[in-house]
Formats: structure tokens, sequence, C-alpha cells
């Protein structure tokens, strides 16, 4: 792979779009009356975007460089970048390949894994769609090989790619109830993307499409949206902790494959698809039920803290959420090994602002511990003193302000 490389920015400068669209969205659910978003499920959604985008940064250079072998050595077209028909074939390709991607996602344990906290929110609204997996990378890019061996060069590759994230975006919400019978046939829409969040038997692994929707209706994983969906994951995950959510499920199968009766059902188990249980403790072989859900008696994860606390957290989290954007903006500049302090700076910033917002035992301590490194990790980072003094004093003041918040605060019951 060429050190020169730079991929598509497409997403990077998208973010401000996104908040845009959020914004409309939310002006929407206020004129009808209906509220989209929770305080809490909304930052838990973002802080598990931007452990995404960071964990990217680097996961992304094992897909680049295997594109880029096979690309540069066995493909069999030569398709050049001012070609409108290959622009069209590598995105419809894409969209085909990411199908089987995302549908067998659903379908195996260890790609349920990595792709399981995309379900967890049991809202349904546009920041869901920026809740995407930290881990996928590892795997991901084995799908998308055949692209490079039919020829199409890695640039359009990757902006293939974001095209159809950036397509997916605006799907996730409630905000839009159809589109009309032509682009409800060949299109994923809002419609069809709801069935796919939703855990009711009858929607279960259905409509996996990226932009077209055709390919559900050719594979037998089409469903029509006709009640209203219940949002989720069919085992409920209520934690707001975004380093959690992208590890929890394969802490479980690696339980349930050690659990497991001999080698042949450890093995099985991270190919079997979701709620399959091993011959064990438990008895034979079988499957979980899905049990039925009703939207007019589901109850939803939903912490209430007090309002001087949302407010704390989301004075922090907005400084997190700027600086993570600027760094993707400015990635280039930046040393790999700066890059790494970064994200690990960020990332760890993020798990004790969600962690308040649940009254979890250990955030007040962890943020104590964000308080007091935060103007470190800034001064290694810009060698600005006069900025790093100041944040400094921030910090330090907002400890005892912190302290003060938890002590007196009285979480509310969590589901609503």
């Amino acid at each position: 792979m060429p050190e020169n490389f730079v991929p598509p920015p497409y997403i990077t400068y998208a973010i401000p779009f996104f908040f845009l669209l959020m914004g409309i969205e939310m002006l929407i659910g206020a004129i009808w009356k209906k509220n989209y978003y929770h305080f809490g499920d909304t930052i838990a959604d973002l802080s598990t975007g931007i452990f995404s985008q960071l964990a990217g940064i680097f996961l992304k250079t094992i897909s680049l460089y295997a594109y880029f072998l096979i690309y540069e050595n066995y493909k069999i077209f030569e398709i050049s970048m001012d070609s409108i028909p290959g622009w069209i074939f590598c995105i419809i390709g894409w969209d085909f390949f990411y199908y089987w991607l995302h549908r067998l996602s659903h379908e195996v344990n260890i790609l349920w894994a990595s792709h399981v906290i995309h379900h967890h929110s049991e809202e349904y609204n546009l920041i869901v769609a920026l809740r995407q997996t930290s881990t996928g990378g590892l795997i991901s890019w084995i799908f998308f090989l055949p692209l490079a061996l039919i020829g199409f060069p890695p640039w359009m590759f990757l902006a293939a790619g974001q095209i159809n994230l950036i397509y997916q975006y605006w799907v996730h919400t409630k905000a839009i109830r159809s589109l009309g019978s032509v682009a409800e046939f060949w299109l994923s829409t809002p419609s069809h993307h709801r069935v796919h969040h939703a855990i009711n038997p009858e929607y279960i692994d259905k409509n996996h499409g990226g932009i077209l929707i055709i390919w559900d209706r050719i594979f037998g994983s089409f469903q029509k949206e006709e009640k209203e969906p219940v949002y989720g994951t069919v085992k409920p995950f209520r934690n707001y902790n975004p380093l959690w959510a992208n590890l929890h499920y394969y802490w479980e199968i690696f339980l349930l494959s050690y659990r497991a009766r001999g080698i042949g059902n450890k093995l099985k188990v991270f190919f079997m698809p979701p709620g399959w249980i091993p011959p064990g403790e438990e008895g034979e072989a079988h499957f979980l039920p899905i049990p039925e859900v009703d939207v007019n008696t589901f109850e939803k994860y939903n912490p209430v803290p007090d309002g001087s606390l949302k407010t704390y957290v989301l004075i922090w989290f907005l400084g997190i959420l700027f600086s993570s954007f600027g760094f993707l903006v400015f990635l280039p500049q930046f040393s790999f090994d700066m890059k790494v302090v970064v994200a690990i700076s960020v990332m760890f910033s993020l798990i004790p602002l969600n962690a308040l917002l649940e009254s979890r035992s250990y955030g007040l301590a962890l943020e104590t511990i964000r308080l007091l490194s935060t103007p470190v990790s800034l001064y290694i980072l810009s060698q600005n003193l006069p900025l790093t003094i100041g944040v400094g004093l921030i910090s330090v003041l907002s400890i005892p302000l912190i302290w003060i918040l938890v002590k007196r605060q009285r979480v509310e019951p969590g589901f609503n």
C-alpha cells in the first residue's frame, strides 16, 4: 500500500450534515409531539460512534493492505477511475457484498459479536445510525476482496463504501413513513430498515440491504413493515459503557463455548446463529425462543439523572465530540504514536461520562481520573502551555463539582 495514499474524506465531511438532519428530526418530533430521542441513549450511541471512528483509523489498515495486495497482483480488469460504468458497478458490487456480510452478521455468532452493538439501542432515530462497531474491521474486509480481484481501484472501492454508509444513515428514522411503491420495491427505505432493527419475532433477521432492498427480495430475506416495531436486541443490553458494548457478546460466546460438551460443540458455538445453546448443563442443543413483544407494553432502558448532572455530562461530551471531529479532519498531520495517544485518551474519556448517567459504582472514580489526566494528555498532544493550564484549571475545578453532583444524585428508575 502506498505510504502517501489518502482515503476518501466523505464520511468525515458528512458529519456536520448528519447533525443537521438530527436537528430536523428532533424538530419534526417536537411538532408531532413524539419523543424520538432520550438523553442517555443519545450519548451512548454517539460514544460508540466515536469509538468506531477511532478504532477504524487502525483497523482499516488491515483491509487496505489486503485490498491493495489483491488489486496490484491479481486484478482481472483495468478499471479507470474516470469510468462512469466502473463507478456504477463498483457501488452496486459493494452493496451486493455488503448484503451478504450484513446477513451473515445476523446468522453467525462470531460475526454477530461485532455487529450486535448497532442493534443495542431501544430507540430508532438518526443517531442510531452512528452506533457502529469498533471490531467489525477485523473480519468484514474479507467479503469485499472480490472487488479487488475484479479490478476496482482502492480509492473507488473506499468511496463506494462511504457512499453506501452515508446512504444508510438517513433510513434510521421514524419520521418518514413511506417513499412510494417504486422506491419501496427497489431501495432500502426507512420502513424496510425499521423492520431490520425490530425484535418482533416476524421481523427477526430481515431486510439486510444497504442501498438496494432488491437483494432481500431475491434471496428470501425481505419482510414488509406491517405493525409498529419494537427495537433493540432479543436479549436486552442495558449498559451505556461503549467499551463493554463492543466486547460483551464476544465474552458471552466464549463462555458458552467453554461450557459446551465436546470440542465439536465448542467450535460450533462460534459459527451457529445467535440464540443457539450447545449441549451442556442446560441439556441438549436448542435455540432460545424469541418472545412476543408489543410496543405498548415494552419497557425501554432509560435511566434519568437530574438536570445538573446531565448538563455536566453534556458539556464535557460536546468538548470530546468536537475534539474528535477536529482530530479526524486533520488526521494525516498526526504521527502514528500521536494517533494512538489521542484514540486511547478519547475512548477512556467517554467511559466515565456514560457511567455517570447510569450511576454506575465506578463512574465517579473514573471521572476523577479522567479530569486529572486530561491536562496531561492535552500537553503531550499540543505542547501548548497556556491551553493546558486553562483546561487543567477547568478540570481541577470540575472534580469537587462532580463529587457534589453525584453525591446528591438520585437516578429515577431506568425503565419507561
